[in-house]
């Protein structure tokens, strides 16, 4: 099993962290890489973010080489029916937004250090979220289980970065039915 974690645009501080924690919970080699999104009919001017799923597609295919790609991106995104999203994932591919998960934009911000990782646990819990669905994991109903559906900052910075046993017990299906695959 192969991960491929792409950034898009830019570095981010924490990216070892975050691939070593991909690395453990899907048992998988993980790879990095950047991307240049260049020009993108995916933002809307309107609401000042990007429509995830329009995104995903045009990003979809861009890096080959891996089992699943989650792409890691800076800017607000939002699906038709939401204000915003975390993230998303479609097939293989998921994509992950940086924008709400740092402390900062929700204020001032006194220790830096303390927001750095508390950043670094959110985009953790929702790689994991995002990496999940793209094994087919539906949202699960613990608040503990990293697959619970956030729909605040809060409810991210409350689950746990961890499967509950129910979807641990449906990742290891899901990941050796891949193995027989191959």
């Amino acid at each position: 099993m192969k991960i491929a974690i792409i950034l898009i645009e830019r570095t981010l501080p924490g990216i070892r962290e975050l691939m070593e924690a991909v690395r453990k919970q899907f048992r998988a080699k993980v790879t990095r890489g950047m991307v240049d999104l260049g020009c993108t009919r995916s933002f809307r001017k309107s609401k000042n973010q990007y429509d995830a799923e329009f995104l995903l597609k045009e990003l979809a295919g861009t890096i080959i080489g891996a089992d699943k790609i989650l792409y890691i991106f800076r800017e607000d995104m939002f699906v038709p029916d939401l204000n915003f999203v975390f993230g998303l994932a479609s097939g293989d591919v998921a994509i992950v937004s940086i924008t709400r998960l740092d402390p900062r934009f929700y204020g001032k911000i006194e220790d830096l250090p303390k927001a750095a990782a508390i950043f670094r646990q959110r985009l953790i819990k929702e790689a994991i979220h995002e990496i999940g669905h793209s094994f087919k994991i539906p949202h699960c109903k613990n608040k503990k289980c990293v697959m619970v559906f956030s729909n605040s900052i809060a409810d991210v910075d409350f689950k746990s970065a961890e499967f509950c046993n129910k979807c641990s017990r449906e990742l290891d299906k899901k990941l050796e039915e891949k193995v027989i695959l191959e």
